[in-house]
């Protein structure tokens, strides 16, 4: 498998990669967008940062890509829904470079507060003005962080320790948990009127997008001062202008802006305005944990399936992974025979018992039935990352529940796919040593392997039938390898799950439907 690193990694990273078993990395200079969609065809995972933008024009020529790695947080840069359609798993890492940024924040609101960038410049050009230069001291100053993530709540314990007065607003943070960080949550309105320093560490969202804009900057504590290491769109950056122009805001420090490198900004100007080159990320530190972060992530997924910090499919840990592998397995068995002797399928039913399946996610295995199902079915490429989307296409209900009754088993899986033809309704289980079995198809109970091509055979449960079966399977060449026979308790029908070597011919098909007891005959690949 090929791998394409686009925007430079650190040697940790690189060293991880080079030495996995199987796995081909390339790691060009300076591609283009035009080069990088050139040879993309080529690999099954990119690695980008911040400068690649991978759009849905350059996935255009992604044919064999499976996963794009994005070397840190944010994932602006990367058309995910492009990628969901395109079934290609977009993956970041979280928290690695998180110390960098909460590092970098609080550099910023040290030179902030006592205009170190603007003093250091003065000296360098000759001039000594001690006056011009008074600052701010940051004990006993209030602190309001926007966003009590990983990075806000690291910032939060930094500023702490400076006995700052710390408040939070975090909509999705509850007030006895920034209690225990030594936070007072408050509302925005409330944090905008009390803090002295606002800083932002939020996702950028259609919530969060513009937070600081004219009205919310009207409502600050006057003589305030704003930074931002976390998205550039958090800031209206017009807005920004007027209010230190005006001196409403006392001073701001950016990391991030709407545009980068934010050529002929205003901004850049004003002499009450600090930037960086969006260096939240940027340590040493930062950058070795990042690349073996991403490096690591993506071999667990090429190798072994595993998925962590994924933002288009839920993660699976290593330790779940483990327990939930063999039911993975049986899932998309379940899902492929429900998609070929089911079919038009208007309402698919999945339900999952047992104590194997009570402490896991569920949420994999429930995307890797509609995977199995449609698969079959479809012409368009199918896999876990776009398989509910193609699903919710063909307007297929979808109802996933639990329940801690499984009859003996210690885990089971139920998949019921209801239409106008009728309902299939099929469950299978994992047995000791990870044999998979079906247990139940609609009133049979059976116990049969789920692989290879199979013959599913409904008849009347009447003497000969089996005999004429082998018989016509026989003269038509087609050798059986397994069998499993079950009936009703009432002994009216019966059904024979067939296992054979190699695919049926129609004949041999219409021959079998032709017989008065035979009811119907499905060749399904499993």
């Amino acid at each position: 498998m090929k791998i394409l690193i686009c925007d430079g990694m650190h040697e940790s990273g690189l060293s991880l990669l080079r030495g996995a078993e199987g796995i081909q990395v390339d790691a060009p200079e300076g591609l283009s967008a035009e080069e990088i969609k050139a040879r993309l065809h080529e690999y099954d995972a990119m690695v980008v940062r911040s400068r690649t933008k991978v759009t849905a024009d350059l996935l255009e020529a992604a044919a064999r890509l499976k996963v794009i790695g994005r070397a840190g947080t944010g994932v602006d840069n990367i058309d995910v829904k492009a990628a969901i359609e395109r079934g290609i798993l977009v993956m970041n890492t979280p928290g690695a470079n998180a110390m960098a940024a909460a590092e970098h924040t609080l550099a910023l609101m040290f030179s902030l507060a006592r205009h170190v960038p603007q003093a250091c410049q003065s000296m360098r050009e000759g001039r000594w003005e001690k006056k011009r230069f008074m600052g701010t001291e940051l004990y006993h100053q209030t602190l309001g962080i926007i966003g009590l993530g990983r990075i806000g709540s690291l910032v939060a314990d930094r500023a702490i320790g400076l006995k700052m007065d710390v408040l939070g607003y975090d909509p999705h943070i509850l007030p006895e948990a920034a209690a225990i960080l030594g936070v007072e949550a408050v509302s925005l309105e409330e944090l905008l009127a009390r803090s002295d320093f606002i800083t932002l560490h939020t996702p950028s969202t259609p919530e969060t997008r513009r937070i600081i804009n004219r009205q919310t900057l009207a409502k600050t504590k006057p003589g305030v001062r704003i930074l931002n290491c976390a998205r550039g769109d958090l800031v209206d950056e017009e807005a920004l202008y007027d209010a230190l122009e005006s001196g409403r805001v006392a001073g701001a420090a950016l990391d991030v802006f709407n545009q980068e490198p934010p050529t002929g900004n205003p901004l850049l100007h004003l002499p009450n305005f600090i930037s960086t080159p969006h260096l939240g990320a940027s340590s040493f530190q930062a950058q070795a944990n990042v690349a073996r972060a991403i490096a690591s992530q993506i071999l667990d997924y090429l190798q072994a399936g595993i998925i962590r910090n994924a933002v288009n499919f839920p993660s699976i840990s290593p330790k779940d992974y483990e327990k939930i592998r063999p039911y993975l397995v049986l899932a998309e068995k379940l899902g492929r025979l429900q998609g070929q002797i089911a079919s038009p399928i208007q309402r698919l039913e999945i339900e999952y018992s047992g104590s194997e399946l009570q402490e896991v996610g569920l949420e994999p295995l429930t995307q890797t039935v509609i995977k199995g199902l449609l698969d079959p079915i479809l012409a368009e490429k199918v896999n876990l990352v776009n398989a509910p989307l193609l699903l919710k296409e063909r307007q297929i209900d979808l109802v996933a529940s639990t329940t801690s009754e499984s009859r003996g088993y210690t885990g089971k899986i139920t998949v019921k796919a209801k239409g106008k033809q009728g309902e299939w309704s099929m469950a299978g289980t994992v047995f000791s040593g990870d044999e998979i079995r079906l247990v139940h198809l609609n009133n049979y109970r059976l116990e049969a392997e789920l692989e290879g091509i199979n013959l599913l055979i409904q008849n009347r449960d009447k003497p000969g039938t089996i005999g004429f079966i082998g018989t016509t399977l026989g003269r038509h060449q087609v050798n059986i390898a397994n069998m499993h026979l079950s009936r009703t308790p009432d002994r009216e029908s019966a059904i024979a799950i067939i296992r054979i070597d190699e695919e049926a011919p129609p004949a041999a098909l219409d021959e079998l439907r032709s017989h008065p007891n035979i009811i119907s005959v499905q060749q399904v690949k499993l």
